[in-house]
């Protein structure tokens, strides 16, 4: 199946089994002479690189490969691909691919939104979450030690080719992680996302996968649209990571971005929404995405404080009151350290 994001300059989503297999003749006519940098991590190629480089026959390319985890995502290894890039000649008529998890898309991203003030990228997706979410809409970036995503740039793939073999291959904890942001799309646009995911069990060999990852790029797409630069309406998307991104910082990452917006959430869920709290989280013991957090309130609300959403002494927030709406709500820091502090 294909879905087109419709922007100044457009471009497609492949969703579906061994779509990889199409790479090669997208190559052929859009980049024929062009010399290829493949970065991925460290883990997905030794699983997956045969695929990937099977689809390069005939193409001159080279490989930066990180060490899989979110503490790749840094400066460092910005400057370090960059200087890659530089050492090896990239010229403006080459192309990256992002070939991996959500840490891969988004400094990849990065690196082609500044390497010679733009190179073309493509995305190709291998997890749950990053299929559903980070490889969609242009976000990129890096991580500072004062917090997630705070030095990126907005930068539109030229193409996502998402085949849906590779998420097989996940661990059933990051398979959840992409799980956690589904349940976000559905809490927040489309409650039958919600209902699906509740009455069924959605393993990664679930036969109705592709359209779930279909809905919930038709509601990305559709709000990247309408609000690329995520000024407004596009916020929705962050429902549950103002707390997520804290929640993954004090836990040096050993919570992943996946099972963090469960937890932010279930926050929110607690304090905006209590009738349905318990069926909440209900979905989330399903899915082992529940489990208790005790981090300090005022080192959780410091690291929101530098949160992108925030404005002065204020910060926007995402609530939902009834499944499958939401609403954007300014507040001061003291309103949040309660909703924080009544989990």
């Amino acid at each position: 199946m294909r879905l087109r994001v419709d922007l100044a300059n457009p471009y497609d989503i492949d969703i579906g089994e061994n779509v990889i297999e199409e790479l090669n003749t997208y190559l052929k006519e859009f980049y024929p002479n062009s010399k290829i940098l493949v970065i991925s991590d460290d883990y997905l190629y030794k699983i997956h690189g045969e695929k990937l480089e099977k689809e390069l026959h005939r193409f001159t390319f080279n490989k930066y490969i990180l060490k899989n985890g979110e503490k790749s995502k840094s400066t460092g290894n910005l400057v370090d691909i960059l200087e890659f890039a530089a050492e090896n000649e990239y010229r403006r008529s080459d192309l990256v691919i992002a070939f991996g998890g959500g840490v891969v898309g988004d400094i990849s991203g990065l690196f082609s939104s500044l390497y010679l003030r733009g190179l073309d990228f493509i995305m190709v997706p291998t997890t749950f979450l990053s299929a559903i979410d980070s490889s969609v809409g242009g976000k990129t970036a890096v991580n500072l030690k004062a917090g997630k995503n705070l030095c990126g740039a907005f930068y539109q793939p030229k193409k996502v080719f998402i085949d849906t073999n590779f998420l097989k291959t996940l661990s059933d904890y990051y398979f959840k992680d992409g799980l956690g942001e589904a349940i976000k799309y559905g809490m927040i646009r489309d409650r039958s996302i919600f209902d699906e995911i509740s009455k069924e069990k959605v393993t990664k060999s679930y036969k109705n996968l592709p359209s779930i990852i279909k809905k919930c790029l038709n509601i990305k797409k559709d709000l990247v649209k309408e609000d690329e630069k995520d000024y407004g309406i596009r916020q929705i998307l962050n429902y549950g990571h103002t707390f997520a991104h804290a929640i993954e910082i004090k836990s040096n990452f050993k919570i992943s971005h996946g099972h963090a917006v469960a937890l932010g959430m279930k926050i929110m869920v607690k304090y905006f929404y209590e009738d349905f709290y318990h069926g909440f989280v209900k979905v989330l013991k399903k899915y082992d995405l529940d489990y208790d957090i005790d981090f300090d309130t005022e080192e959780i609300i410091k690291i929101c404080k530098v949160d992108k959403k925030s404005r002065e002494d204020k910060i926007n927030i995402i609530i939902v009151k009834k499944l499958g709406t939401c609403e954007i709500l300014k507040i001061d820091f003291n309103d949040l350290r309660k909703i924080y502090e009544n989990r």
